[in-house]
């Protein structure tokens, strides 16, 4: 009885032990060159959205193809807020009612239509944990980056996750002004 008592606690310490993995030292900065090649992937996640005019829970799918994508809200029906698409240098937007809008520039598109302040070309780079070149960055003690200031947004990466062999962002704040934004981020997929 002694013995099975005992397997069953390294059993459950062994399992402990790999709930609790964490990455090693320096991980993100080995791992930095593979993030930039990463051009596509999707991902699953929960949006809040914070402003003075409104509060609200969104799901978002977001799939990325090299420097076109993808971006799909909906709210907790799963009535569609509005699709974002990018192709070349053309963004369309369809909105709630079907109807489709198209500009030069994503973010002054959401802005046009629904009043939120939302960096869709950066959040690209920063979901998955890449600072752009001119973003002031600190970083955890793993080496990842764990707060990051530019184009006035002020990010909070909150949790990492592995996938793959990647350590990608699970949970983030992002605040500009008067906009909180918060991410958890359910799914993700490479390739």
């Amino acid at each position: 009885m002694r013995i099975i008592l005992m397997m069953i606690a390294l059993l459950w310490l062994s399992g402990c032990a790999y709930k609790a993995e964490r990455a090693p030292a320096g991980s993100w900065q080995a791992q930095k060159t593979t993030l930039q090649q990463l051009h596509t992937w999707q991902l699953s996640a929960k949006l809040g959205i914070i402003t003075p005019d409104e509060r609200g829970s969104l799901s978002l799918f977001w799939r990325q193809n090299s420097d076109d994508y993808r971006m799909n809200l909906t709210n907790v029906v799963g009535k569609r807020v509005f699709d974002l698409t990018r192709r070349g240098q053309d963004v369309q937007l369809t909105d709630s009612k079907g109807q489709l809008h198209q500009a030069d520039n994503a973010r002054e598109l959401v802005w046009r239509l629904t009043g939120w302040n939302l960096p869709v070309e950066q959040l690209s780079y920063w979901i998955k944990g890449l600072p752009g070149d001119g973003d002031k960055v600190t970083y955890d003690e793993h080496g990842r980056p764990q707060t990051i200031h530019a184009h006035g947004w002020q990010l909070r990466y909150l949790g990492y996750t592995q996938i793959d062999g990647l350590w990608l962002p699970s949970r983030l704040d992002l605040t500009h002004n008067d906009t909180k934004l918060r991410l958890a981020i359910s799914q993700w997929e490479r390739g």
